[in-house]
C-alpha cells in the first residue's frame, strides 16, 4: 500500500505542477496578446480559445488529486465537534467514499466524452484557421480519475491507522 500511496502522491504532484504551469503560460500568453495588440496592432485570434479550452481546463481539473491528498478541498464540518474520535474517522471515511463515487462517475462520463471528441476530431473554426481542441477534453477525466483514486485511498486511510500515517507523510 505504501508504494501505491507514493505513486499517487507523485502523480498528483506532477498534475498540480502542470496546473501551475498552465497558470503561468496563460498569464504570459494573454500578456503577449495584449502587448502585441496595443503596440503593433497585431491580434492573436486563438488566444480566447486556447485560454478557455486548454489553460483553464488544465488549471481546474488536473490539481484535484493533489488538493484531495493535501486535504485542501472545501469542507463543512457541522457536527464534528460533537463526535468522538472514532466516529469522526468513520464520518471522514464515509465522506471520502461518497467523494470517490462522485469522482468515479464524473471520470467515467468524461472519459466517454473525451474518447468521443477524439474520434470526431473536434475543431474550433477561428477566422480562417481550424484549431483542433479534442486534446483538451482529456484534462477533466484525468483529474477526476486521480481524485477518485486518492479519495478511495483516503477512505481506507481513515479506517486504518497504519495507512493513515503513510497518507499523512504523503501530505507534505
Amino acid at each position: 500500500m505504501g508504494k501505491l500511496i507514493v505513486l499517487a502522491r507523485r502523480i498528483a504532484r506532477i498534475m498540480a505542477y502542470i496546473g501551475a504551469i498552465a497558470v503561468v503560460a496563460m498569464m504570459l500568453h494573454i500578456t503577449l496578446d495584449v502587448a502585441l495588440r496595443n503596440l503593433f496592432r497585431i491580434s492573436m485570434n486563438t488566444v480566447p480559445e486556447i485560454v478557455a479550452r486548454y489553460y483553464m481546463t488544465a488549471l481546474a481539473f488536473l490539481p484535484l488529486g493533489w488538493l484531495e491528498l493535501r486535504r485542501q478541498m472545501i469542507s463543512v464540518e457541522l457536527i464534528d465537534f460533537a463526535l468522538s474520535d472514532r466516529m469522526r474517522r468513520f464520518s471522514d471515511a464515509a465522506v471520502m467514499v461518497v467523494a470517490a463515487a462522485v469522482y468515479s462517475f464524473l471520470a467515467w462520463t468524461n472519459w466517454d466524452k473525451a474518447l468521443s471528441e477524439t474520434r470526431v476530431g473536434t475543431l474550433v473554426e477561428i477566422a480562417t484557421y481550424k484549431m483542433p481542441v479534442w486534446h483538451s477534453f482529456y484534462f477533466a477525466p484525468v483529474g477526476f480519475t486521480l481524485a477518485a483514486l486518492i479519495t478511495a485511498l483516503l477512505a481506507i486511510g481513515y479506517m486504518s491507522p497504519k495507512i493513515a500515517a503513510e497518507l499523512d507523510e504523503a501530505e507534505q
